[in-house]
């Protein structure tokens, strides 16, 4: 009974339990959570402007009016000459110093420190913009091109213009273009500039802008393998597939399922004769063939010339006597290496054939 009772006291205490629900945002999804410029792009293409998107270093284009750039992206002095050839024919660079790069979460506040090069340093300095570091700037509002904007931006790092009062904006001439600096990225990320007068400032850098064209966003990936190889090696793949492709075309006797085997032909002993033959003639004139023969000749014609009681050097012309040749031809027969042609093969062979049988005669031996 007592079982029966501590069961039911156990159903009851579990089911009186209840419990609150948190709802913790942890971030976007899809595309959004991959660019944090994306609704700045989608903002500016509403505004019928053209968008050009890019993860890593790009150099920008003739036809590029102004690029939204995270300052870690200018990490060496290639990178940063390059941007100031290109500001100085009359493009607008914005540089986002802080939470910019592609790296920072939005939602838990991690964001790798800035890193600003010496030679981004330099080309800012001949703009007349100076960055001073640990020094923590607030701003409610940026002033620019005649407007007061209402913004929330906050930084461990200020900028100034000159000798200027330090804050988180700054915008100097360079050259036929201008370079902005800010120093809270956040501003135009996905998450806030939908805030205040984020998305308002933005279509004013656009305007002040020297030329009209694309407007470019960095992510900050940094230098990335496999960023590189895809923007550049796929031409080269692409000829490679076409190469293999066209390989694979030229080498494969056959397409289509299998045909069934065909048996080889036969062939008579004559052509099979005629094949050997045709072999040797083709290797080195059937000069092979020929030299078995006249070893053969050659030395049982000392034995029956040395058996006549004659000297071994009249015996091309003891075997032209007994053969009726010319002593011509003998010589021919025995010293000839590779015959000229057939016919020259053909009578060659008959000579060694009929001073063998000479030889082989009873009254030789």
């Amino acid at each position: 009974m007592m079982r029966y009772l501590a069961i039911l006291a156990a159903a009851c205490f579990l089911t009186a339990c209840d419990y609150t629900e948190v709802v913790r945002e942890t971030g976007y999804k899809g595309k959004a959570r991959l660019n944090p410029w994306l609704a700045a792009e989608r903002f500016v293409e509403r505004m019928g402007g053209e968008v050009s998107s890019v993860i890593a270093w790009t150099a920008p284009g003739a036809d590029d009016a102004l690029w939204l750039v995270p300052a870690s992206v200018l990490s060496n002095e290639s990178f940063t000459r390059r941007m100031e050839e290109w500001v100085g024919g009359g493009g607008h660079l914005v540089l986002l110093l802080e939470h910019a790069d592609a790296q920072t979460n939005d939602w838990t506040g991690r964001h790798p420190p800035p890193v600003v090069e010496p030679a981004l340093r330099a080309m800012l300095e001949r703009a007349r913009i100076r960055l001073h570091d640990g020094d923590k700037t607030k701003a409610r509002r940026i002033r620019f091109a005649d407007e007061v904007f209402k913004v929330d931006a906050v930084s461990d790092c200020a900028v100034s213009k000159g000798n200027g009062k330090n804050g988180v904006f700054a915008t100097a001439r360079l050259g036929e273009g201008r370079i902005t600096v800010i120093t809270d990225g956040r501003i135009f990320r996905n998450r806030w500039i939908a805030d205040n007068d984020h998305a308002a400032l933005l279509a004013a850098l656009i305007e002040a802008s020297e030329y009209e064209g694309r407007v470019g966003f960095m992510r900050g990936a940094g230098l990335s393998l496999w960023s590189l190889l895809r923007e550049h090696l796929t031409p080269v793949l692409l000829g490679l597939a076409a190469w293999l492709v066209l390989w694979l075309w030229k080498s494969l006797s056959r397409f289509g399922p299998l045909e069934s085997a065909t048996p080889p032909e036969q062939r008579g002993y004559d052509q099979q004769l005629e094949a050997l033959g045709h072999f040797h003639w083709k290797l080195d004139h059937a000069a092979a063939l020929l030299r078995p023969l006249r070893e053969q000749v050659s030395e049982s014609g000392h034995r029956a010339c040395l058996a006549a009681g004659r000297s071994a050097d009249d015996l091309r012309i003891f075997l032209a006597e007994r053969a009726g040749l010319p002593p011509v031809r003998v010589s021919l027969a025995l010293s000839e290496t590779i015959p000229a042609d057939s016919a020259a093969f053909t009578r060659t062979t008959a000579d060694l054939q009929l001073l063998l049988k000479v030889l082989n005669h009873p009254s030789m031996t």
